[in-house]
């Protein structure tokens, strides 16, 4: 077998994570969230373990959330990655979060991933891509999850999508992410002359999980200050200027980057930000007119190629490749990697071969309790008579009130019900309690929240977020 060349991972845990609030409002960082009463953190980490990579920088926004990390790193991890947290200021974009980093990255290519990743896709794969294209960026993309009543008329076009353009069976052509302002797509002819063969696509989405020539990233960072965000901005640009990069870090850079892909040295500097400011209500790609097969315009040697290539990995069919960066992702992933064909080979866990669900050995089942296929209960927990949990997510030292309904949720640690209450479609976290006979629908509660006795809740995030001006 061939030995890969070595490689280092950062992987972006961020801090609270505002975007699933309330599930962690007593500080509990987004990474640490259960996704099957396990860490969300151990799913990239796992996947980078499995493909080789041996030294990890976790980076982590504020002192509590980096705090958390290391004290499960030293607790709970049972991995065999090399993994060093590396604290940055709360609230810091993930461009300027993977700036604090970059000097100390010294492969000549690294993976960059978000820790809300929940994968079985091979990064080892992507990663045989990335070097046999000799990408100076390698991008996994998904399958968009559509529902049936979400599915756009014909005729219009489809809202809050990624616009892929891929050719030559995997080059990532063109790239806008989630332009919902987008009216009109338009390509220049020149464009199209360069990629005559274009396949446009709305089905796939970024997993944020990449792999970048570290030398072109630290020089498209260096001279482009302004890009602060992966998906919306750093992303598209280097789609947008792989083959004019002369235009994104100016022509000697761009030369020495091609020299740096023969050799397996880099370098850096260039030009200020552009073409990436302005509106998206018509998207332009006039960027790159006079586009040729030689069109970085930098002087490059015989058997060099001065352009970029930006590279597609696209997740097999039916491979679980989801993330957990939503409220409703959050719920999806937990309620997805329980069904007993993806936790084989997510969870590399087998269910109960008689009821295909996972139910701890130490958890109380009271009588006519029903526990119901693709349905997981943590140890510890009690359910008492005539409760009844489908398609849902039981956290350990759970107590579930006799009559109790769950279906399609999330309960955490230690959640609490009096009698006859029920609950569908909804995540509680940890040391909820709910009052006899409460009936909660399409509800995301916060550690500790208390429902009174009879309560009807329906679509609400309790508490509710605190406004600021």
């Amino acid at each position: 077998m061939l030995q890969s060349p070595p490689v280092t991972a950062v992987l972006l845990a961020g801090g609270g994570g505002s975007r699933l609030y309330p599930l962690n409002a007593s500080g509990t960082p987004k990474v640490l969230l259960p996704v099957a009463n396990r860490p969300l953190l151990s799913f990239p980490l796992r996947m980078l373990e499995e493909s080789g990579v041996a030294d990890v920088l976790v980076v982590c926004e504020g002192d509590m959330a980096a705090q958390a990390v290391r004290a499960w790193l030293a607790n709970g991890y049972t991995g065999g990655l090399k993994v060093e947290v590396v604290r940055v200021a709360e609230g810091l974009p993930p461009v300027d979060a993977l700036r604090a980093v970059l000097d100390r990255l010294a492969t000549d290519n690294f993976v960059l991933l978000s820790g809300d990743v929940v994968a079985e896709t091979s990064l080892r794969v992507q990663l045989l891509t990335h070097y046999v294209r000799e990408a100076a960026m390698t991008a996994l993309l998904g399958r968009r999850k559509v529902l049936a009543t979400q599915e756009t008329k014909a005729g219009r076009a489809p809202k809050n999508v990624d616009y892929v353009g891929l050719t030559e069976g995997d080059r990532l052509a063109l790239y806008v992410h989630s332009p919902d302002t987008v009216k009109h797509l338009l390509l220049p002819p020149s464009f199209l002359r360069r990629f005559p063969d274009i396949e446009i696509r709305t089905d796939l989405v970024d997993m944020q999980v990449y792999v970048f020539h570290t030398a072109t990233l630290k020089a498209v960072l260096a001279a482009n200050e302004k890009i602060k965000r992966l998906e919306e901005q750093l992303v598209p640009h280097m789609v947008r200027y792989q083959l004019k990069p002369r235009r994104s870090v100016g022509a000697e850079e761009a030369a020495a980057l091609a020299a740096a892909r023969s050799s397996g040295s880099g370098g850096g500097g260039g030009e200020g930000l552009a073409g990436l400011e302005g509106s998206l209500a018509d998207l332009s790609l006039s960027g790159m007119s006079g586009s040729s097969s030689n069109a970085a315009g930098a002087a490059a040697a015989p058997g060099q190629r001065a352009e970029w290539y930006c590279c597609a990995y696209l997740a097999p069919e039916g491979s679980f490749c989801q993330r957990a960066n939503t409220l409703q992702g959050f719920a999806d992933v937990n309620r997805d990697v329980i069904t007993p064909q993806n936790a084989p080979r997510v969870l590399r866990e087998e269910p109960n071969p008689r009821f295909e669900n996972f139910v701890a050995g130490s958890v109380a089942v009271g009588t006519r309790a029903n526990v119901a296929p693709a349905t997981m209960v943590g140890p510890e927990s009690a359910l008492e008579e005539r409760v009844s949990v489908k398609r849902s997510v039981v956290g350990s030292g759970c107590q579930l009130g006799a009559g109790t309904k769950v279906v399609n949720s999330v309960l955490m640690d230690d959640v609490r019900t009096g009698p006859n209450c029920a609950i569908h479609n909804c995540v509680l976290s940890a040391g909820c309690v709910l009052g006899e006979g409460a009936r909660l629908r399409d509800c995301q509660l916060a550690p500790g929240y208390a429902v009174p006795a009879g309560a009807e809740l329906t679509e609400e995030v309790l508490p509710p977020p605190v406004l600021r001006e």
